[in-house]
């Protein structure tokens, strides 16, 4: 059973939806962002710097080996 239940996408407020909306359309993934919408605020700020790394000028690439090199350092089976 898991710690932290994921929150449904209609029971979040429009703009929370719309942002789960769109990291779906990006990856194709939304439990991330459903486990963070328990606290709305955390939800918002990880939103804008996510929106930032995905429109910024670093490559894909990079961003990918940084994602992998955090996951090894927290012992995380990425």
């Amino acid at each position: 059973m898991p710690a932290v239940t994921l929150k449904k996408i209609e029971e979040l407020p429009p703009e929370m939806r719309r942002i789960v909306e769109t990291y779906e359309a990006w990856i194709g993934d939304t439990v991330f962002a459903r486990v963070m919408a328990h606290i709305p605020e955390a939800f918002k700020a990880f939103g804008q710097l996510y929106e930032l790394l995905l429109n910024g000028k670093v490559e894909s690439e990079i961003k990918e080996l940084a994602r992998l090199k955090l996951a090894q350092l927290n012992d995380c089976h990425y």
